[in-house]
């Protein structure tokens, strides 16, 4: 389990960490931990130790506090240690220390400026080198608000590779533009220069990259941040093969937006 810092323009990332796990039946770890901070370099996962927190411990860690080779992809991923680590990793490690189910062990990570700042409970699980990603945008508002389609990405494999992103219109499954987002990195798209209508709803579609989609919205004044992610179908589904199902509504919406 893995905890995101994050990097985009004009915002401070920040990720809080709480030692405290979310219920008192997993995971009954009392031992000291050392706090790592991880991030690709395109070939290795360098590693960096920040701290040693005990039970009942909390702290911050922010972008501005970093330096810029931990976030010259935008992300740096935060993990919690039994053991030292190299400096250099070949792909992230597996061990599971900070680690629950019924709920999930999450901090928090966001965004903060001079006036206010947004979060979301966080976690990170690598995801699959090779795989795709779609996403409906419900996000975007509308007066002086900037908005952003953020897309996350972090696998084992520490390469970083670039890939395509396209933009459709949900209703008449028309292409309107691409982009490019990147592994093990968090990319900011901009979105105003589309001039979405607030009965639009667009849809994103990556053939080649996975990744955690973000609507950030910023006022124009500063003083009102937001930050949303959709969830994948498979959490909507109570009953059946959750997989399958995702999978299936996943094809259903590709085979539409290629073929048109």
């Amino acid at each position: 389990m893995f905890f995101p810092l994050m990097k985009t323009p004009n915002l401070i990332g920040f990720c809080d960490l709480i030692y405290e796990r979310p219920n008192n039946w997993e995971n009954r770890i009392h031992k000291p931990v050392q706090i790592y901070m991880l991030w690709s370099n395109g070939k290795n996962w360098k590693s960096k130790k920040l701290m040693e927190m005990r039970v009942g411990d909390e702290a911050r860690i922010t972008s501005a506090d970093a330096g810029e080779e931990c976030l010259a992809t935008g992300l740096a991923l935060i993990y919690p240690s039994l053991k030292p680590l190299d400096p250099l990793l070949n792909s992230l490690p597996s061990k599971k220390v900070w680690y629950s189910e019924i709920p999930a062990w999450r901090n928090t990570s966001g965004f903060y400026n001079n006036f206010t700042q947004v979060s979301y409970q966080s976690d990170v699980e690598p995801l699959p080198s090779k795989a795709s990603l779609l996403t409906f945008h419900p996000f975007i508002q509308f007066g002086d608000v900037i908005n952003n389609l953020l897309v996350l990405n972090a696998t084992n494999n520490p390469k970083i590779q670039s890939g395509k992103i396209s933009m459709f219109n949900s209703f008449d499954k028309s292409f309107i533009a691409e982009s490019l987002i990147s592994t093990n990195s968090l990319t900011t798209i901009p979105l105003d220069f589309y001039n979405f209508k607030p009965t639009d709803l667009p849809v994103f579609y990556s053939p080649e990259i996975a990744g955690i989609p973000f609507g950030l919205g910023i006022a124009k004044s500063g003083k009102m941040l937001s930050l949303e992610h959709t969830h994948p179908p498979a959490s909507l589904v109570l009953h059946g093969n959750r997989r399958v199902i995702q999978g299936t509504i996943k094809k259903s919406w590709i085979e539409k937006l290629v073929k048109a």
